[in-house]
């Protein structure tokens, strides 16, 4: 089974790269599939262009068989919608599909379109910080849901079964890396070893002097 990871990669760093490999081996998954935004509706154009941040993303996954890049919201001519993602991944794959997302995301989902019909249709993984409270039955109640939503909490160290739950709240890693604070140093100047893979920093350093 596939699961999808959505967001921005503006850029990809090793903090995605490390928590899709933790959700690939907690629940058993045969692949994590990266789903770039094209235009995200909560943060508009970013500062990075969709071609670049594709390509960013397919070398830092180069050597990872169990990761891929799925570039379908970059070839739409349109905001990126995650509900539009995931019927057209259901479609493909005749699978119900399973998102991974970040706790920023999930608390912003009442804003997303169509959010309920994302939890209907999708198994949703939400990776928060260790000891950080996330109160899922908030962001719920905020939404209009005609069935029972079964949320279970757990660690990443731990096996799981994607089957038991509609959505799981899992404690992550401890890893403090932004895509912004990455633009920034590069933008002054600064080193950024050990923030983003190896095989990304010469072309993203080049794509950052084009795009400032």
């Amino acid at each position: 089974m596939k699961a999808l990871f959505g967001g921005s990669f503006n850029p990809v760093h090793i903090g995605h790269l490390v928590i899709a490999r933790d959700v690939l081996e907690s629940f058993g998954f045969s692949e994590i599939v990266f789903v770039p935004a094209k235009i995200q509706p909560l943060k508009g154009k970013l500062s990075i262009p969709p071609e670049a941040r594709l390509e960013l993303l397919k070398l830092a996954i180069k050597e990872l068989p169990f990761f891929s890049v799925w570039d379908y919201e970059l070839r739409k001519n349109d905001i990126s919608y995650t509900i539009d993602t995931l019927k057209a991944f259901q479609k493909i794959e005749k699978q119900r599909p399973v998102f991974l997302m970040g706790s920023d995301s999930f608390i912003s989902l009442p804003r997303w379109k169509m959010p309920e019909k994302i939890i209907e249709t999708a198994r949703i993984i939400v990776v928060k910080r260790p000891d950080y409270n996330l109160k899922a039955d908030k962001i719920l109640s905020k939404l209009n849901i005609n069935k029972n939503i079964k949320v279970k909490t757990g660690s990443l160290k731990k096996p799981n079964n994607i089957n038991s739950a509609d959505i799981f709240i899992m404690d992550g890693r401890l890893i403090e890396i932004s895509s912004t604070e990455i633009r920034n140093r590069i933008k002054a100047g600064k080193d950024i070893h050990f923030l983003v893979p190896d095989a990304c920093i010469k072309k993203l350093t080049e794509i950052m002097k084009e795009t400032t």
